[in-house]
């Protein structure tokens, strides 16, 4: 019985470590260097969706387009089911919804397009288009976020992501990109930190254990 009780309390302790996954790039290679300062990531916390976030320092430059390629590259105009878009622009307004989706394409509408983007990466499965081609603060987006649809997909399916600027640091455009195998070991997956509740199970574990063995001792001594 107390074995069993052991073996619970050991049980438990995996069972309650706390843990939450996304995927991060904060490094981009780009075909017009030099690159914003962007950050993109995914994440599932949210059942059934992958939720995006990709951001900008406002004066860095203007997000047009967020790419990215998945293992299989199941999208289509079916079965994405974008919901929660708001991308800020600098005039303190908000769109609420993409301009475009486009998939299996390196091009995203007047203005946007990841040519010069190496093969393999280029096309992208989903490009997601914000806002439209040309200055102005009202049309200076630099924060997005937006969910989809998971399809029965994970995070580790994920394999490249791309980002369409303009007026990049005072110059025209980029075109960033990344895989996510190059930036992801140690961000992924975070390590997995045990709960209050998890440390305690631990513990009289570790006790229990060693209070078994001593009376196993004293039995042989006999």
């Amino acid at each position: 019985m107390k074995v069993k009780a052991l073996a619970a309390a050991l049980g438990l302790f995996f069972v309650n470590s706390a843990s939450a996954d996304m995927l991060t790039i904060t490094s981009w290679l780009d075909t017009d260097a030099p690159t914003a300062g962007y950050t993109y990531t995914v994440d599932d916390n949210t059942a059934g969706r992958f939720t995006f976030h990709v951001s900008v320092p406002q004066a860095d430059a203007d997000i047009l387009g967020i790419a990215f390629n998945i293992d299989g590259g199941p999208y289509n105009a079916g079965n994405i089911d974008v919901q929660n878009f708001v991308a800020l622009n600098r005039d303190g307004g908000t769109s609420t919804a993409p301009t475009g989706l486009f998939f299996n394409d390196a091009n995203c509408g007047s203005g946007c397009n990841f040519n010069g983007v190496p093969g393999g990466i280029n096309p992208f499965d989903v490009i997601v288009r914000v806002g439209s081609n040309g200055a102005g603060n009202s049309n200076w987006y630099y924060d997005v976020t937006f969910d989809i649809a998971n399809l029965g997909l994970t995070l580790s399916d994920f394999e490249s992501a791309g980002i369409r600027g303009q007026s990049v640091l005072g110059g025209n455009s980029d075109k960033a990109y990344q895989t996510f195998g190059d930036v992801c070991e140690g961000q992924c997956s975070p390590p997995q930190v045990p709960e209050p509740s998890s440390v305690a199970f631990l513990g009289l574990g570790l006790a229990g254990s060693t209070w078994l063995a001593r009376r196993r001792k004293k039995a042989q001594s006999k």
